[in-house]
């Protein structure tokens, strides 16, 4: 991650919050609201619990536990935290997803650093 601090969050797009574009960044962004359009980092994009997205991501990391509609194209992985409602396409060398998470699409994951996490347990 490029951010000064791992934990530090850059950019914040706000509950009550409503966005449509291009969103192009470095460090960690947290999305509370809704956006639509595209989102491009090579680092962190977390959509919280009460964010609404819909888009095309070109991203780092990538970490949802709200809703999400479009494409997801991470290099390094893609996390779905509980009560997340996804739906679409991810590529993705790792793919967390938890229990109770929703996830209505397809996933791609190439290479031979791939690996999928189910509820803590790892699948080469």
């Amino acid at each position: 991650m490029k951010g000064k601090d791992n934990n530090s969050i850059d950019a914040f797009l706000g509950k009550n919050t409503s966005f449509n574009g291009t969103l192009i960044f470095d460090g960690l962004v947290r999305i509370d609201g809704n956006f639509e359009g595209n989102i491009k980092t090579p680092d962190t994009l977390v959509i919280a619990g009460s964010g609404n997205v819909k888009a095309e991501i070109e991203a780092g990391d990538v970490k949802i536990s709200g809703r999400f509609d479009g494409v997801i194209s991470a290099k390094e992985k893609v996390e779905l935290y509980k009560p997340a409602y996804v739906t679409g396409t991810i590529n993705t060398p790792i793919f967390k997803v938890e229990e109770g998470v929703v996830f209505n699409g397809n996933c791609s994951m190439g290479g031979n650093s791939a690996k999928t996490i189910v509820t803590g347990k790892e699948e080469e």
